[in-house]
């Protein structure tokens, strides 16, 4: 029997691959597309036909997908020639086009097998009422990345603000103004901060020589630290008041950037207070009652989740060395196996992850520190965390605060109970939810502790 999939990391992936053409980026398409990794679960629901491929989830309209005619339903099985049977197939195919490169998609609608060519669509440029966007580039090895750079249009020389976001393989552009980080930025922006952004290795516009979903943690430490190091020769911005708001992930890479220089302030919303490996546990152990997943399932689950957890993080297995094992073999998705991937990431990403020491990096933060937690955040589990975050920070020198967002989940949305947003994540709502549901008041709180912190 497959794995009751109740592990939740924020894992939505809106394929949507864009950018800006520039002195050496040129712009990516937008496919348009949620996606996911088809298995013999879905194949026995739908009662398809088509064994292996991709599930089309969603397709946005007026995208390149829409234009090819698949639906929501659809199983993606070849792009432009070459089979697809996973998630990361896809990328790695679109990874390599341009804005009007041609994409053929041989695709099952409602088990009948179709062939369409279409022009690769381009996606809108960004754009805030009341900030300037900047495209630009972060090069160093093997890597151009792309980064944006918002400026508020009426004051100069402003504090600014580094997102850093969670451990997907999403883009950070913001081009819809319905979702709820698009809000968060324009509240920052609104209220005079400017606002910085890194795209991951081979994520949007970026050209690398491995796709983020291919790369170790300490190769994306690498690349938000690359990041920094260009924030810091920014003339448009006010550099002695950096800001970084690290969101669930990271929560973890902000602390790991001070000793480059201290920031004026670190905010972090749906962090860690702990290592890598015993939030692992909890995923296994306590985030699965928010679902709804039994007692006694949750202690049957455990008896292979808990020494998966010792194979994969302290002996660190590969794919290969996992699937010997019939028991995860049975129990874990075999194909995300076979292709080293591991709920969304390469194995390479969590196996470096775990050996960071998250406590360690938090007690050498000695600025000011805002750790933020929503209060039906599924994700971070619960506030303690973030009141973990706090009190390092304040046990050795720094200036921690901790804040309870009322109603807000790890995304930036509102729901109106724990449940609720259990069930918008199991039925597929939460994005149409998400829309209308932007936690103000976690803008409004992020924007009232950066006002006081500023240097004058």
């Amino acid at each position: 029997m497959k794995r009751f999939t109740y592990i939740s990391l924020l894992a939505f992936l809106l394929v949507a691959q864009q950018g800006l053409e520039a002195q050496i980026l040129k712009r990516k398409g937008m496919l348009g597309i949620m996606m996911q990794t088809l298995n013999e679960n879905i194949v026995a629901e739908q009662d398809l036909q088509v064994n292996s491929g991709v599930l089309i989830t969603t397709v946005m309209p007026n995208s390149t997908f829409s234009n090819l005619g698949v639906k929501q339903g659809d199983v993606l099985t070849k792009l432009n020639g070459t089979a697809v049977s996973t998630v990361q197939d896809v990328l790695a195919i679109t990874g390599q086009l341009y804005e009007g490169d041609k994409i053929k998609a041989e695709f099952y609608s409602n088990n009948k097998k179709e062939s369409n060519t279409a022009a690769l669509k381009g996606r809108p440029i960004e754009s805030f009422e009341n900030g300037n966007v900047t495209y630009s580039e972060v090069v160093y090895k093997d890597n151009v990345l792309r980064s944006i750079l918002v400026t508020p249009k009426h004051k100069q020389n402003a504090p600014v603000i580094y997102f850093l976001q969670g451990y997907t393989c999403g883009s950070v552009e913001t081009v819809s103004n319905d979702s709820p980080m698009k809000k968060l930025l324009s509240d920052w922006v609104n209220a005079g901060f400017a606002v910085y952004r890194l795209e991951k290795p081979g994520v949007g516009d970026s050209k690398s020589k491995k796709h983020c979903s291919e790369i170790s943690f300490d190769e994306e430490l690498i690349a938000f630290k690359e990041g920094y190091k260009d924030l810091l020769k920014q003339k448009s911005v006010d550099t002695d008041n950096i800001f970084m708001f690290g969101h669930s992930m990271g929560g973890v890479i902000a602390p790991l950037l001070n000793d480059m220089k201290s920031p004026r302030g670190i905010l972090t919303y749906g962090s860690i207070g702990k290592n890598w490996y015993d939030y692992m546990i909890d995923l296994y152990t306590i985030q699965p009652k928010h679902f709804g997943v039994s007692d006694a399932q949750i202690k049957e689950d455990s008896k292979i989740n808990l020494q998966f957890n010792d194979d994969f993080l302290i002996k660190k297995l590969s794919g290969e060395e996992m699937l010997k094992n019939k028991t995860y073999a049975d129990f874990f998705n075999q194909g995300d196996f076979e292709n080293s991937q591991y709920i969304g990431r390469h194995f390479a990403f969590w196996q470096s992850l775990v050996d960071v020491d998250i406590i360690k990096a938090w007690a050498k933060v000695k600025t000011n520190v805002y750790a933020m937690h929503g209060e039906f955040d599924i994700q971070a589990i619960d506030e303690k965390g973030a009141q973990k975050i706090a009190d390092i920070v304040n046990e050795n020198g720094g200036k921690g605060d901790f804040i309870l967002i009322k109603n807000a989940d790890h995304g930036f949305v509102n729901f109106n109970s724990m449940q609720h947003n259990a069930e918008t994540l199991g039925n597929g709502t939460y994005m149409q939810h998400a829309r209308d549901n932007y936690s103000s008041m976690l803008g409004a709180e992020s924007v009232k502790w950066i006002q006081a912190k500023v240097k004058i």
